[in-house]
């Protein structure tokens, strides 16, 4: 009557439910290694803060794990940090900027070898859909997405992300009174290019940085673990 497909859905809410573990491990290894790295630079504050944990419990943001998952964007509690701290607070501003996106790349390389390696086991015992080598592989392929599109995400040059901060460590002082301008307005940026992403196809240019990356991890664990199976 409504013209609802009960399958699509199903397997719609299948997909959702098997990306939560990606988006909170993601969330979570980010703000650790912001926590670490911050205290490795000088600053305790996260560390007092208990944000130097990998439980998912101090860093998620129930909110922004829902838009997460239901819009495909969102957000962890933010990281306290004082770059007072720092000793050299360029220098260290941009380490602790690019932290959090690389600790997020190195764990998709963890997950997607997971992921593959399920993968070939379930193809060595010959499972169907339901077997659990299959699971696992599907579990750990949709977990291995998130963190890499994130990554990029981070890195744009947006206030409030990582990108922006990338860029304002090396930024000349005369800058900071219109960058504190823009920063007003940080969320109207934020939220309007979000609009623009929903609304074009940016969004697919975002993917294919995780998509190349994605398939150069899954590549390499082929090359390594496929004679070890033959």
């Amino acid at each position: 009557m409504f013209g609802f497909d009960s399958e699509s859905i199903v397997y719609e809410i299948i997909l959702k439910l098997l990306a939560v573990p990606g988006i909170i491990l993601a969330f979570t290894f980010k703000s650790f290694a912001q926590a670490l790295i911050s205290k490795w630079l000088g600053d305790p504050t996260p560390e007092a803060q208990g944000r130097l944990t990998l439980n998912p419990m101090a860093h998620i943001d129930w909110f922004g794990l829902l838009a997460m998952i239901l819009l495909g964007f969102g957000w962890h509690k933010p990281m306290p940090t004082n770059s007072r701290f720092y000793k050299h607070p360029r220098r260290d501003k941009a380490i602790y900027s690019v932290s959090g996106p690389v600790a997020l790349v190195l764990l998709s390389f963890v997950l997607t070898s997971l992921s593959v390696l399920f993968s070939f086991l379930a193809v060595r015992n010959q499972e169907t859909d339901l077997g659990i080598f299959t699971i696992f592989h599907l579990l750990f392929y949709n977990a291995s997405a998130y963190p890499l599109f994130l990554a990029v995400f981070y890195m744009l040059p947006l206030p409030g992300l990582d990108g922006y901060n990338l860029i304002t460590s090396f930024t000349p002082y005369s800058w900071n009174e219109f960058l504190y301008k823009v920063e007003k307005y940080s969320m109207f940026i934020f939220l309007g290019f979000i609009i623009l992403m929903r609304l074009t196809s940016l969004s697919t240019y975002l993917y294919l940085p995780a998509t190349l990356l994605y398939n150069f991890f899954e590549g390499v664990w082929m090359a390594v673990l496929k004679p070890m199976f033959m």
